[in-house]
């Protein structure tokens, strides 16, 4: 699904994922769901807050295969977000990726970050076992 990389997209579109998942998955367990709307939001959000400029739009992708759920954001910003150290107490922001990665990490689930093969926009992609 596409979205604009406005503030109103992430309620919007974590609603939207929310109802495929549920909707297409139904062997998909609560806690599998609720994990994926997580980082689902923080995916959409970091897309919004940072690749905006650059990028009006982006677009998010919902692969069930195998047992697995892969989410997928796009964005057309060159810049390849970092997973940042663990924080700590007096840290303000800057954590969603290290979220994405924990909770993808507490399942033994995967975070990949990759450009494009222009290198004009990049995915990240995050595998989840359902």
């Amino acid at each position: 699904m596409t979205f604009q990389t406005d503030a109103h997209s992430v309620p919007a579109t974590r609603r939207a994922a929310k109802a495929i998942l549920a909707g297409g998955t139904p062997d998909m367990k609560e806690d599998c769901l609720d994990r994926a709307l997580l980082i689902i939001t923080e995916l959409v959000a970091n897309t919004v807050k940072h690749a905006a400029r650059l990028s009006p739009r982006a677009e998010l992708t919902l692969v069930t295969e195998d047992h697995s759920l892969t989410i997928a954001v796009h964005d057309r910003d060159p810049g390849l977000p970092r997973v940042l150290p663990p924080s700590r107490p007096d840290d303000i922001g800057g954590r969603g990726l290290r979220l994405v990665h924990d909770l993808a990490a507490e399942v033994d689930g995967t975070l990949e970050v990759r450009y494009d093969p222009d290198r004009r926009g990049k995915a990240v992609r995050v595998s989840l076992p359902m």
